[in-house]
């Protein structure tokens, strides 16, 4: 026993030295890390381990050193930071360290009420067990008169004298009734209790003291239980009762009951106790425990509690991330059910650091797989704490697929802002240079004779046109100008534009196979610029079929949009291609065949006019391109 108390004793040593360093940490963490990232919220991990602090209001002195923290981050935060996420993101972080510590204070308070009134409890039940006893004591004495009867009525009055001053001494209230259920003993707790002297007591029914909805149920009771053969019932065994004071008021109360036989009459003694105090303090636990449960529900973090490899708590946030409609598709899961295959490894090894004692793990970026097979990006940090009921890990996890794809159309933007300074240079410093190359070329091309200098200055003008054609694309594409929406047919566009390119789909053998639907509505678009995506989605399907093939090019409504589609039975292209082929530059023609840069224009095109594309594609069997476009309101 000492042992474990030594163990004890280290182990609350050892929490006192934690939270100051956790906390150290955790600001050092908050000073490094951008803005946008909630790292103040981890102050309630510290906060959490002065639960095992013996002192009641250390969650409050805590609190007030993270809160204090959290604010001198923000003040030494370089200028030009979003500060109104900021100061949001603090406040929240905030307003939950301080309902933590809040309901930490509360539990400690409930935690030691308990304790003292389980204290009171055994008292009195001690005393009640001393009562029983000197009764025991009386009945045998009262045998004994038979054989001395001095002598027996010496330790009778010794006996009644024992009884009386245990009784008079008592904490919970006594009371004694005979068979008709009418006060014979009445102590001091009890006139204490029921606010009602003794002698006011004496002789009154017992029903007095009850509600008197209950008198009825507990007259039959105690007539019951007198017949029933048992001696005695234990505190909590009568169940839920409500006794009533003098001045009306009620009040719960537990209560033990014993009956004797007399002289052939039986005689009930009831010992109770006012459990108000322990009501309420009930009440509060529950109430702090309810407070708990909703400051973890609304947390913007999906959080799971991991013990013994199962999960046993996921809070609402959790329940959505991974596609749950309720907490037990999730819980009793291992965590290795709940994560990617590929981050197996490093689930279990951070788990082992855990449960050998380190408080808590580096943040790290992991991939979860929701209940619907999704794989989905996520922020993951976890830490350990100890309860009741043994070690457990705290794992908190965010969602930031979005910030990757905010991120990654950043990169993008960025790219093409790039893109669009390089080719307004690269017109300046190459333009003029390739005019004046194009036109002494063909200058000399109408001065010259010889065959083979006329081929080799045919080839200079083919490749500066090319390059001037490419700088054009670019200027195209970096200068685009906003599009000039209005009501279009692109039934009309469509067959304008396959008209352009009849001649060369006949040299080709490609078919062509026409799904254009009449009805199909208006939709509220730029003519040129949907000319120019249809022109270049054909040409890419022409140049797929260099030995021939099928062409299709349908159009039809689909919901609030128009459905346009161009598909070839070309040479296709492998999957981990089809994800590049938007990318500036990207190509999948031959080298001198094509700039890369078309179906970079023509998805920055169908995004303006709020529409999408979408492409699918396999090796051998061709390409299918999908692009949505909306309708003309009717409104």
């Amino acid at each position: 026993m000492d042992h474990v108390k030594l163990v004890g004793r280290h182990m609350l040593r050892a929490v006192t030295w934690m939270i100051p360093f956790l906390t150290i940490g955790i600001f050092v963490v908050d000073l490094l890390a951008p803005v946008g990232i909630a790292v103040s919220i981890l102050y309630a991990i510290p906060i959490l381990l002065t639960l095992f602090s013996p002192r009641t209001r250390d969650p409050l002195y805590f609190s007030a050193v993270a809160t204090v923290l959290t604010w001198i981050d923000l003040l030494v935060k370089p200028a030009g930071v979003p500060i109104p996420y900021a100061v949001s993101n603090r406040a929240l972080g905030t307003m939950l360290i301080w309902g933590i510590a809040i309901g930490l204070i509360r539990y400690k308070q409930t935690q030691q009420e308990l304790e003292s009134a389980r204290v009171e409890q055994a008292h009195a039940e001690g005393l009640m067990m001393d009562a029983q006893e000197a009764r025991s004591y009386a009945d045998r004495d009262a045998v004994r008169a038979a054989v001395g009867r001095n002598e027996a009525e010496e330790q009778l009055l010794i006996s009644r004298l024992r009884l009386e001053s245990i009784i008079e001494s008592a904490m919970d209230a006594i009371i004694t009734v005979d068979e008709e259920q009418r006060v014979v003993l009445f102590n001091r707790a009890a006139e204490q209790m029921f606010g009602c002297s003794t002698r006011a007591a004496i002789g009154q029914p017992l029903d007095r003291f009850l509600p008197a909805r209950y008198r009825d149920a507990h007259r039959h009771h105690v007539q019951t239980f007198g017949q029933s053969g048992v001696t005695t019932r234990m505190m909590g065994k009568l169940g839920a009762v409500m006794g009533l004071r003098s001045n009306g008021e009620e009040f719960p109360i537990e209560a033990a009951i014993s009956h004797i036989a007399v002289e052939k009459r039986k005689y009930y003694t009831v010992i109770l106790r006012d459990i108000t105090e322990r009501e309420q303090a009930t009440h509060l636990v529950r109430q702090s425990e309810e407070r708990y449960r909703r400051l973890i529900s609304i947390s913007p973090y999906a959080i799971l509690v991991n013990r013994g490899d199962r999960i046993i708590f996921a809070n609402d946030q959790a329940i959505k991330l991974f596609g749950a409609v309720k907490a037990d598709k999730i819980l009793g899961k291992s965590p290795l059910d709940l994560f990617h295959p590929d981050h197996h490894a490093v689930i279990r090894e951070r788990i082992h650091e855990l449960l050998e004692g380190s408080a808590q793990v580096p943040m790290l970026e992991d991939k979860i797989v929701t209940l619907d097979g999704r794989v989905v990006e996520v922020e993951v940090s976890a830490a350990r704490f100890v309860d009741e009921e043994g070690p457990a890990i705290l794992i908190m996890l965010r969602d930031v697929s979005e910030r990757k794809r905010l991120q990654e159309q950043l990169r993008r933007t960025e790219r093409i802002a790039e893109l669009g300074t390089l080719a307004s240079g690269m017109a300046h410093e190459i333009g003029t240079p390739m005019n004046v190359i194009l036109g002494r070329a063909e200058y000399l091309m109408d001065r010259v004779t010889e065959e083979p200098i006329k081929k080799g200055l045919q080839t200079i003008i083919t490749q500066v046109e090319r390059i001037t054609k490419v700088m054009n694309q670019l200027l195209s594409f970096a200068r685009r100008k906003a599009p000039e929406r209005r009501p279009l047919d692109l039934r009309r566009v469509m067959e304008d534009s396959v008209e352009i390119f009849e001649e060369r789909l006949a040299r080709n053998l490609i078919h062509v196979e026409m799904a254009l639907t009449d009805s199909c509505p208006l939709v509220l678009a730029d003519a040129d610029q949907m000319s120019q995506v249809a022109i270049n989605l054909i040409m890419n399907a022409v140049h797929a079929m260099p030995d021939g093939g099928s062409l299709r090019v349908g159009l039809a409504q689909a919901q609030q949009m128009v459905e346009l589609t161009i598909a070839d039975t070309g040479h296709g292209m492998p999957k981990e291609l089809i994800k590049k082929i938007f990318e500036p530059f990207f190509t999948t023609k031959e080298f001198g065949q094509g700039t890369g840069l078309g179906l970079t224009v023509v998805k920055g095109i169908i995004e303006e006019h709020q529409g999408s594309i979408a492409v699918e594609s396999e090796e051998g069997k061709g390409t299918r391109f999908k692009v949505l476009l909306p309708l003309v309101s009717t409104s």
